[in-house]
Formats: structure tokens, sequence, C-alpha cells
């Protein structure tokens, strides 16, 4: 499994925030576990010339968010194509909405004398694990402000989550637009979560939806893309 804090090329144009430089500090992460249960571990550190009396707060945040998607497949319950994906996003730069479903907000202290600011926090068990899908998502991020006489200064990054996905299976995904079910692909991480107004959940695909013997995520993706 591997923990992202930018936004890789192939999440681009799905409203995820990217990351954000202050002028005065960044945030550093030393664990970086987003799901219930988990722990953010870190520092905000100052950088040149960033002293300064003023506190900073550092948030965790999570929040819902699903796709606005073409009239034409809101609410439908039909079984899609693991190809649905890569169809949607030819159709132009599709629109995500969201939710902030949480927030957890620190006073850490000035970077006044100090070179960095330590923080850590633990995810209530009960909120969903960082997760990217087609119609539905799960989202955390990192924040440090800090509010100044005559402006504000922010740092911020989205921490994600990449992992192989090697079990095939029927993913339901629900928003506030309808409920679908897609034949995909889960990581061994991936559990059935709900926030906000979205939810995610796993069954075991038919007999005839099985992919190929040796197939692949991926390799079952060109088979179908190409029938």
């Amino acid at each position: 499994m591997t923990v992202l804090t930018e936004v890789p090329d192939e999440l681009s144009f799905r409203g995820i925030e990217p990351p954000e430089f202050a002028h005065g500090f960044v945030i550093a992460l030393d664990t970086a576990e987003p799901w219930g249960g988990g722990r953010f571990e870190g520092r905000v550190e100052r950088r040149a010339r960033g002293r300064s009396a003023s506190p900073l707060v550092v948030a965790f945040r999570c929040g819902a968010a699903w796709l606005d998607v073409a009239p034409q497949l809101v609410g439908k319950k039909r079984l899609l194509s693991i190809t649905t994906y890569w169809d949607l996003r030819s159709r132009g730069v599709p629109i995500w909405l969201d939710e902030e479903v949480f927030v957890e907000k620190r006073d850490v202290g000035a970077l006044a004398d100090a070179n960095w600011l330590s923080f850590d926090f633990t995810i209530p068990r009960r909120l969903p694990r960082s997760f990217e899908g087609t119609f539905v998502s799960f989202r955390w991020r990192v924040e440090a402000v800090r509010r100044g006489r005559v402006r504000r200064e922010r740092a911020s990054i989205p921490v994600l989550v990449r992992e192989p996905q090697t079990e095939p299976v029927v993913r339901i995904e629900s928003s506030p637009l309808g409920s679908w079910r897609l034949l995909e692909w889960k990581a061994e991480g991936d559990l059935d979560s709900a926030a906000g107004p979205c939810a995610v959940a796993y069954e075991s695909r038919r007999p005839e939806d099985v992919p190929l013997p040796g197939e692949t995520r991926e390799s079952e993706l060109r088979r179908r893309a190409a029938g």
C-alpha cells in the first residue's frame, strides 16, 4: 500500500484539491493512515523567514464526494461494466460535488522560537477509509492555518491511498443521485463504508461475471473494452 500526498495523473479532473503551500511553513507527515482507527502524526515546519507569534491550527478533514453524472445514468441500478469509468471520463471534464462529514482542529502553538511543531491525531473508527470510486469517493486532508494581522496563510495536503486491487467483486456505490452496481475489483483493505450522503459496499460476482483464469483488473478491463 502507498499513501500519496499529491494528486497522481490518473486522478486528475476528479475534483480533488491539490496540495497548497504556505509562504512560512510546510506540513510533514510521519504517519498517515487515512481510515477509521488510523493515525496522523507529523509536524508543521518553519520555512526560511517564517517566524511568527501567531498560533497555528492544524485541521484533519474528511469529505464525501460524488459525481454529478449524465442524466441518462442517474438512478440506474443495473450492473455496469468495468469500463464505465473510462466511458464517463471520455465525455469531458466531470463535475464532482462534496460534503464535509468530519473535521477536528488542534491549536499546536506558534513558530516564534521553534523550528517545528508536532501533531498527532487518531481517526474515529466510524469514519471511512480514503477511497476513489467511479461515482463516490471518501477523501482525507490535513491542513495548517495561521492568521496574521494582514493575511491568512494555509498549507494543505490530500491524503490518498493507492494499493493493488486483487479481488474481483461487484461494487455498489450510492450517492444522492442514485445507486450503481459495478463489475470491479477491490483491494485487501477496502471495506463497506458510509459517510454523509454516500456509501460503498461489496458483493461477490455471479459465476458468469467472474474474470477469466489468470486475469488481473487491467487485463479484464482491456478484454471487456475490446469486446
